[in-house]
């Protein structure tokens, strides 16, 4: 079967004729073929290119074949410029932040990619080298969903070698990164030694024989974790954390995926995470220790709190102190806090003229006391919380609603205080809710 044919194939089983569609093109053999495979299957992708700007000349001469390749088809096109870090995973994240803002400003949430057969074949070696569980091995699926962005491959069962064949019968000229011959990257020596050597010394069709288990596992995980791990995830997770008598009771394999899970790494586009960086986690799940803690890659931090395992970025624990004032007209944004506070007719119902004038949001400090709601007496704050089991770790993040004279009025997201809540008597009413923002 040609390139073409596999391609067309792929296509009409991931993609409707007719729909818009954005497409990848680096310059390289293999987004080339793409592209012109598509336009002869009666698409008119919009063409995408990021130029790193990691080979000088050399990537604004890529960025410019992309460009001319676009206008020779009639396609319209993006075409920027990002200045990354030289390693795979940086340059994979600014493609991607790339997509993304193509698709939100085109409105075309579909993206077809070039990767081959090949690149599955590299990538089930390269994390089998790291170290990774089955989803690791699964390597590239042939369709994922990243945000709002539907990601799809057509030529995933297609060989570099087919590749280079179409080009050459059809006469497409396409662009050869010099960087894919560096052995410096552990991708380009799998490419260039350990496959050759495999293949010469142990067995001649061990491409096929690694892209069959990647098939067979991807089938199998589909399976568990979408038919048990996730049955497993609903009883054990709540409230975005985890459990740790339920995870218990779990099987060791169902512990680990269903943390996997949780952590976001069951996701293609998600964080990658080590066998040991997931046992660290069930360790800390499981331990003796009721405050036991892991750090993760890209600051994620995970953290037990008594019976239930926790995560958060390092960001969102650092204790916050400061005293910001609240209108009582229109909204306060407290951006150090990553919350909004908003007067209208929602939210919590207090006295204004308890509250006073000169209402002020701070932190947690030692000594704080405020009377709950439906309590005859003060109530030390910190008691408070290890009674609404706000994790030890947040506390030092959680909005204070002040009073002009300084008493607590509210524990935001938690309880208001007895001596300002709505009474018969009560002559003037006030709502102030709060929402969380992006900080």
């Amino acid at each position: 079967m040609s390139m073409l044919s596999k391609a067309q194939i792929a296509v009409e089983k991931l993609l409707t004729l007719g729909e818009a569609l954005l497409v990848g093109v680096s310059g390289g053999p293999d987004s080339v073929a793409l592209l012109d495979a598509l336009v002869k299957s009666g698409w008119r992708p919009h063409v995408c290119h990021l130029n790193h700007q990691l080979r000088g000349a050399d990537s604004d001469a890529d960025a410019e074949f992309v460009r001319l390749l676009a206008s020779q088809y009639e396609l319209s096109s993006t075409i920027e410029s990002c200045k990354v870090a030289s390693d795979e995973d940086s340059a994979r994240r600014a493609r991607q932040e790339f997509f993304a803002c193509v698709a939100e400003r085109t409105g075309i949430q579909k993206l077809a990619l070039a990767h081959t057969a090949d690149d599955q074949v590299e990538t089930f070696l390269l994390r089998l080298l790291r170290g990774t569980g089955v989803p690791g091995l699964i390597g590239i699926w042939p369709e994922r969903q990243f945000g709002t962005l539907r990601v799809v491959r057509p030529l995933l069962k297609v060989r570099r070698v087919e590749v280079l064949e179409y080009l050459s019968a059809k006469g497409l000229k396409f662009r050869e990164d010099s960087s894919n011959a560096n052995t410096k990257f552990t991708r380009n020596r799998i490419r260039h030694e350990l496959l050759p050597l495999l293949e010469r010394e142990y067995n001649p069709s061990i491409r096929d024989v690694l892209l069959n288990t990647a098939e067979i596992l991807r089938d199998e995980d589909f399976y568990l974790l979408h038919h048990v791990a996730q049955r497993f995830f609903m009883a054990i997770c709540q409230n975005d954390a985890v459990n740790v008598k339920a995870l218990a009771n779990c099987p060791v394999a169902i512990q680990r995926r269903v943390l996997r899970f949780w952590l976001g790494g069951d996701s293609e586009t998600g964080p990658s995470f080590s066998f040991d960086q997931i046992e660290a986690v069930r360790y800390a799940a499981l331990g003796d220790s009721p405050s036991a803690e892991v750090d993760l890659p890209d600051d994620l931090v995970v953290y037990r709190e008594y019976e239930w395992l926790q995560k958060a970025n390092r960001r969102e624990l650092e204790a916050v102190r400061g005293r910001w004032p609240l209108s009582l007209s229109g909204a306060t944004t407290i951006g150090e806090l990553g919350v909004e506070f908003v007067i209208g007719e929602e939210g919590e119902r207090f006295d204004a003229d308890a509250l006073g004038d000169g209402l002020f949001v701070r932190t947690w400090e030692n000594g704080d006391r405020f009377q709950p709601l439906g309590m005859n007496g003060e109530k030390k704050l910190q008691d408070f919380f290890v009674d609404e089991k706000v994790p030890r770790r947040r506390r030092g993040r959680v909005p204070l609603v002040c009073a002009a004279d300084g008493r607590i009025a509210w524990v935001v997201g938690h309880r208001i205080a007895e001596p300002f809540k709505v009474m018969e008597q009560t002559r003037r009413l006030v709502r102030l809710g709060a929402k969380s923002i992006q900080g």
